[in-house]
This record gives structure tokens, sequence and C-alpha cells, in this order.
């Protein structure tokens, strides 16, 4: 772990909110936290999600870099969630992906350490930092 993303660790333990659900005003958001972050630990989460989602419609990737290089049909038609693992390794790559997070219409949920991006046109565009 790098001083950058040390410095994200501690900034998302600052600024994040959102703990067991509290302040989501999205239905769908919300259930996914009460019923699949909630009850698994940190680092169990994104095997809660494959689980829970299936893994035909879950993805993950592990830099920006392979985010912001999946085809369209991919991230928007059989993989219905992408699971970024370590997001911001840099400020490089914040920056890289809020560009890409200004261009695409997504749902994004971040924790520490994984950030889980909801590619459903039918929802409206949110960007949610969340303790766990």
């Amino acid at each position: 772990m790098n001083r950058y993303q040390l410095y994200t660790r501690f900034r998302h333990a600052a600024t994040a909110g959102h703990w067991r659900g509290h302040g989501i005003h999205s239905p769908m958001m919300y259930r996914f936290v009460r019923e699949v972050a909630m009850p698994v630990r940190r680092r169990a989460l994104a095997a809660a999600i494959v689980e829970r989602y299936g893994a035909e419609r879950v993805a993950a990737v592990d830099s920006v870099a392979e985010l912001t290089a999946l085809p369209a049909d991919e991230a928007a038609g059989t993989k219905r969630i992408v699971l970024l693992r370590e997001p911001f390794r840099s400020a490089g790559e914040r920056k890289t992906f809020a560009g890409w997070f200004d261009r695409t219409h997504v749902v994004a949920a971040h924790f520490q350490g994984l950030l889980v991006l909801f590619f459903d046109p039918k929802l409206q565009k949110q960007f949610f930092r969340i303790r766990n």
C-alpha cells in the first residue's frame, strides 16, 4: 500500500457515511447495503456480491485502466455489476475515474478498498461513499 492509498483510506474513513444504510434514499442501494454489505466482513464483500448476483452478471477488475478499457456491451450488457478492487492507487487514477464517471451512466458504491458499479439505465446516476 502506497502513501496515496493510505491517504484515501483515512479520507474515506473520515468522510464516508451511510453505515447501515442511514441517509440512503435509493431503495435499490438501501436494500443492497442492508442485505449484502452489512452481514459480511469487508474482505468477503466481493464474494458475497458474486454469490448474490451471480458470476455471469459480475465482472471484477483491478485497476481504473481495466475499467475504462471494458467494452461497452460488457459493462452495460451481460455484466451489469463491475467490482473495482483497490480503486485509487494514485491521484491520476482518481482523475481518470472521475472523467469516466462523468461520461458514464452508472450508480457507484464506494466501500473502503472496493468500488461497486451498477450499470442500470433505470437508476439515477449517483455516487455513494459507504463506511464498512
